[in-house]
């Protein structure tokens, strides 16, 4: 065979090339390298794999991504291995103790930088949601579960990473490892006056491994799962996978869902026919070609809860909403803002609670580090309710009050199981406020009830900023 004009370029390239790569320190990695695949060949660690990364920070991935790539496992660095929620058949009993045992706390507040005008009632400030913008979840710090913002939004936000084998490393020349990771970032919507909860989801910074370019065209699915209480119509949407290839999801990396649920029959035991759904993201990875599968991984559940209570009725401004979804994971802090004038009217209400809560030696609950509040309908135990009262009138009528215009406050509210009928000692506090002070901080917590859905025993706390 006529050797080509270009052999003896070849040769010298080869020969320079061995020359340049056959030191000791190369040999040994590459000793290194084969010694780790043989060793993989006998354990689960030459597979492919799906995780998480519990960040959505980009340098922090990048780290963990850079871990990997230096020889250390998923499990070594704790990632989140890839992982399916079973469906569960559960009770309305057994979601409800779940969101109890899982509870976060998060501030709520009404603000409005205005004053009442003169000789006008005091009325609340109208309801408004709050929603979360993608960049305001990807800013969020230690973004590891849900992030509660209030009732009526929340988001998760991680990095998802598919490599083969698991983990990036170590390997020899020139490459022994594909992988390719991208962040995905999930809005999450209740509604006050629906029995509904939507998700916005996004998919960004795709990044894949030097000789993985070819994983572009990944094809990624996405949805939303759901799983409810097996004798409702619960979970009414669509959980089918919105499917795009990595190079779409670079190009349009959005994607939405809504999700419903019928009311259950009203019983004794659940008059505000009120359901509990669990929601969590499903993300499946299957890289190009034939050679690898593909993999799913679950991210975090969260619980939402329905509901058809009709009592949530502030008359000024009219609102009325008739059910409505939350999520149930959180238990609202009732913020009083003691020096923004809108609130000014009520400050003497604020302070009787405030001395009530936070004086040397207090026991009263209602604070965080304490017991919660905890709501009492009037209507659905009304014995309890007037018994609230006639307590509060009883340690009324044994302080003076300072004339005309004054009114007795109590603390806790009469519309908390708190109240004054508990009977226990250093736990209830009386005193004479303004009429106004007192009618306003009246009409602001029916406005709180009712704007963030605290129905019948619904647990709350309250909080103060000075």
């Amino acid at each position: 065979m006529r050797k080509s004009p270009w052999f003896p370029v070849v040769l010298v390239l080869v020969l320079v090339f061995i020359g340049f790569y056959t030191p000791e320190s190369v040999i040994g990695k590459q000793n290194e390298g084969l010694e780790y695949k043989k060793t993989a060949m006998n354990s689960s660690k030459d597979k492919p794999q799906i995780y998480i990364i519990p960040t959505n920070d980009p340098e922090k991935a990048d780290q963990v991504i850079k871990q990997l790539e230096e020889g250390k496992m998923p499990e070594e660095l704790g990632l989140i291995s890839g992982q399916k929620h079973v469906p569960k058949t559960k009770t309305l009993k057994q979601m409800a103790s779940e969101a109890e045992k899982s509870k976060k706390t998060f501030p709520v507040e009404m603000d409005l930088d205005e004053t009442a005008e003169e000789g006008t009632a005091w009325a609340p400030p109208p309801f408004e949601y709050d929603n979360i913008q993608f960049d305001e979840c990807m800013d969020r710090e230690n973004m590891d579960g849900w992030w509660f913002k209030n009732r009526y939004a929340s988001c998760w936000s991680n990095y998802i990473v598919y490599s083969d084998p698991a983990g990036c490393g170590p390997s020899w020349f020139p490459f022994g490892c594909d992988w390719v990771s991208f962040r995905l970032t999930v809005l999450a919507h209740g509604y006050n006056g629906l029995r509904t909860v939507d998700y916005s989801y996004k998919v960004d910074d795709i990044d894949m491994d030097l000789d993985s370019k070819g994983w572009i065209g990944s094809k990624v699915s996405i949805s939303m799962q759901c799983d409810g209480i097996s004798e409702y119509r619960d979970c009414l949407g669509d959980e089918s996978p919105d499917k795009r290839t990595l190079a779409q999801w670079r190009s349009n990396g959005e994607g939405y869902t809504i999700f419903e649920s019928d009311p259950p029959p009203v019983t004794a035991g659940n008059k505000d026919q009120v359901s509990y759904m669990d929601f969590w993201p499903r993300v499946t990875i299957d890289p190009p070609g034939k050679k690898l599968p593909p993999l799913t991984s679950d991210g975090r559940k969260q619980k939402v809860r329905m509901d058809s209570a009709d009592y949530m009725f502030v008359f000024q401004p009219f609102f009325w909403p008739k059910e409505g979804a939350i999520f149930a994971e959180a238990t609202p802090v009732f913020y009083y803002k003691m020096i923004d004038p809108y609130f000014s009217i009520m400050k003497e209400a604020f302070q009787h609670h405030k001395d009530a809560l936070k004086s040397p030696g207090s026991l009263f609950p209602g604070i965080e580090g304490r017991a919660p509040l905890t709501r009492l309908y009037s209507k659905y135990d009304p014995a309890r309710y007037d018994a609230n009262r006639r307590a509060k009138d009883k340690a009324c009528a044994k302080i003076e009050k300072p004339g005309e215009g004054y009114e007795c406050d109590e603390f806790p509210f009469r519309s908390t199981y708190e109240g004054g009928a508990t009977g226990e000692a250093g736990k209830f506090s009386v005193r004479y406020i303004p009429t106004a002070a007192n009618n306003s901080h009246g009409r602001l917590l029916a406005a709180w009830y009712a704007y963030n859905r605290i129905l019948h025993k619904d647990e709350f706390y309250i909080g103060f900023k000075e």
